[in-house]
């Protein structure tokens, strides 16, 4: 990825992981016979960590590069760049993923999103739509059947 598309996408990483700790915040406590064990928010809040750690690593490394934007170079020029069109095509789906997935269910609406994703990051239809069904194979089985998870059914009751 270009320096551009590293300072954008450390941005972007910075601000998911932000809005990631806000929202553990507000998951209950786990406390049992006074004492207080790590809950539903630990996992979202070491991840948000993470991805901190991760988004001020991206933006370091694009500003160390020896060259930075151009002052010649307009804003619409930017978003001609194919790593920067990842980046905002990503951020978009984010966004969007949690109202597909309430109203198609996660099934579905995991599907769409990962298929779409991998084909404009050029993996191919048949081994996204293959990755798409494990990846959704594998979290269902790990949350509904291992720990008791309710996913999201949406419109259509679609439950594995």
């Amino acid at each position: 990825m270009k320096r551009e598309g590293n300072l954008i996408f450390g941005m972007v990483l910075i601000g998911v992981a932000i809005l990631v700790i806000v929202e553990a915040s507000f998951f209950p406590k786990f406390v049992v016979s006074g004492k207080k064990l790590p809950g539903p928010a630990f996992f979202p809040t070491i991840l948000g960590i993470i991805l901190i750690i991760s988004g001020f690593y991206e933006i370091i490394l694009a500003l160390l590069e020896k060259r930075f934007f151009k002052a010649s170079k307009h804003f619409l020029n930017y978003l001609k760049d194919w790593g920067i069109q990842n980046v905002l095509i990503l951020l978009l789906m984010l966004i969007i993923y949690v109202p597909i997935i309430k109203f198609l269910g996660f099934i579905l609406g995991t599907f769409i999103i990962s298929s779409l994703l991998m084909v404009r990051l050029k993996t191919g239809w048949i081994r996204s739509v293959v990755v798409s069904i494990a990846l959704i194979v594998v979290i269902v089985l790990l949350f509904e059947k291992v720990f008791k998870i309710p996913l999201p059914e949406g419109v259509f009751g679609i439950k594995f």
